[in-house]
């Protein structure tokens, strides 16, 4: 027994850094969102927000409890997510609007892209971690 709990204990152990490690990515893209907006490059916010949400999303496809795969690109992991009745209203709101490219006057339907992320990534996060 000793050695199969060792064994579990280094599993977790290996798993926990899984986690920290896409958490710490996600951050990284959310940082360069937040610099992106504080210059006023909204395309470049819109990049990292969709970039940020790929990761968490990439994590959710790869976990057990997660268990739905939505695609490899983050478009159709938003597409997806959009479209996936089973999730949250709000979830599939964020993602619809983070999805949706923008207009021939460069406006986008997500006006806050950072905040849509985020809405999907705590969702995401809350999943894996409950």
């Amino acid at each position: 027994m000793g050695a199969d709990g060792a064994r579990d204990r280094l599993s977790v152990g290996r798993h926990r850094s899984g986690i920290m490690n896409w958490l710490d990515q996600i951050e990284s893209e959310l940082n360069r969102g937040r610099e992106a907006e504080r210059i006023g490059n909204e395309g470049r916010a819109r990049t990292a927000a969709r970039r940020a949400v790929g990761i968490a999303v990439t994590e959710y496809q790869q976990d057990p409890r997660g268990g739905r795969w939505y695609g490899r690109d983050v478009m159709r992991q938003l597409k997806g997510i959009a479209e996936d009745q089973s999730l949250p209203v709000d979830v599939r709101k964020a993602a619809t609007r983070l999805q949706t490219r923008i207009s021939q006057d460069f406006l986008s339907p997500s006006r806050q892209p950072l905040a849509d992320a985020l809405v999907i990534i705590n969702f995401i996060r809350r999943e894996l971690t409950s």
